[in-house]
């Protein structure tokens, strides 16, 4: 049996030299990636302040390629985006009511402390000092849930909301670049 603590403390030692090489060789990657790339900075920097030195007079010889036009802006449903946002507006009264749930599931797990009046000093006097020790951070927690901004009305969401009833009409498409028509005229 003996021999197999020897094979296990073997073991144990080759994969920590393993590990030891792998690390050192990683390490040593690292730090020449590192070097590489203060070396590149201080080119960049000598190409910079030789250009500044000696600005070019002439148009590069070189032709410029000219990139190709971009594709036309995508265009923007704001039927869309207010059912977006009345969706939104919905999850939040949803996280809302659920907070407030939760809210009244704690008061309701804290009620326990009524049912102790009969019981004796001792066990009476334990239970206090558990449910006590347990009211202060479920109140802090509550506190904060209740400072949340999702726990609060969105007035933002209503006004982003009525920006965007008043800039288009419902089921209006505006395209980016391109000037919607005045009905007016």
């Amino acid at each position: 049996m003996q021999w197999l603590g020897w094979l296990v403390a073997l073991v144990v030692a080759l994969v920590a030299s393993w590990l030891v090489h792998a690390w050192r060789g990683s390490r040593a990657r690292a730090d020449a990636l590192f070097y590489e790339k203060i070396d590149l900075e201080n080119e960049l920097d000598t190409l910079h302040a030789e250009r500044v030195a000696n600005p070019v007079t002439e148009a590069p010889s070189m032709p410029v390629a000219v990139p190709p036009p971009m594709p036309p802006a995508p265009a923007i449903d704001t039927a869309q985006i207010g059912a977006q946002l009345d969706e939104l507006a919905a999850q939040l009264e949803e996280y809302r009511e659920r907070n407030r749930a939760y809210d009244a599931a704690i008061q309701h797990c804290l009620q326990p402390v009524e049912m102790l009046i009969g019981a004796d000093e001792q066990t009476q006097a334990a239970a206090l000092g558990h449910i006590d020790a347990a009211r202060k951070p479920l109140f802090a927690a509550r506190q904060a849930v209740q400072k949340a901004a999702l726990s609060r009305n969105a007035p933002t969401l209503d006004a982003v909301r009525a920006s965007l009833a008043v800039a288009a009409p419902a089921g209006a498409v505006v395209e980016e670049g391109k000037p919607e028509a005045d009905p007016e005229v």
